[in-house]
């Protein structure tokens, strides 16, 4: 479940389209990730696909999934209006335990846990809403998801990526939180 999206063809006739990632998108990832292959992210509905490498393979991948969408002639989505954390509250035995509002009310992160096949997991999702530079609305959506037990190990790499996506998007409706 994606609210903002919801919310945007909803209330505006907004047409969603997912996009690929770009060479201007990209970011080198912390040592210890790598690239989904770029068919395989697409079929499951993402940009961008970052797993994490661990020995011995665990049961569940850390991962990061990265999706870019456009929205159409409309005005950036102020995520700040709607409640994003639905997006989270919408998994199996979830908590939300965080949500943060940033840049003029266009940035949302929610942080909060869910159950998966009997795994406690941890999921931190933001959500940026901008115009591109062909003056076309988009959401753009980091989402981490790592077991419990690894969270706190990979929380810095986690956070290092989500820094590093936001400084490749252009945002000229956000100003500084």
């Amino acid at each position: 479940m994606i609210a903002a999206l919801e919310y945007a063809i909803a209330n505006f006739a907004a047409t969603a389209e997912l996009r690929a990632s770009s060479v201007s998108l990209d970011f080198v990832p912390p040592p210890a990730w790598y690239d989904m292959e770029t068919d395989v992210a697409h079929s499951a509905m993402a940009s961008r696909v970052l797993l994490r490498s661990e020995t011995p393979p665990p049961t569940f991948v850390s991962n990061t999934v990265i999706q870019y969408f456009t929205l159409g002639d409309i005005d950036p989505i102020r995520l700040s209006t709607i409640d994003t954390t639905l997006d989270i509250q919408a998994l199996p035995g979830a908590t939300v335990v965080d949500h943060t509002v940033g840049r003029n009310g266009y940035l949302c992160a929610d942080y909060g846990g869910y159950v998966a096949d009997g795994l406690n997991l941890h999921v931190r999702r933001s959500q940026l809403a901008y115009l591109t530079s062909t003056g076309q609305s988009a959401l753009a959506i980091f989402t981490a998801t790592a077991p419990v037990p690894v969270w706190e190990t990979i929380e810095s790499e986690i956070r290092e990526m989500e820094d590093l996506w936001l400084t490749k998007i252009s945002t000229p409706t956000s100003g500084d939180s």
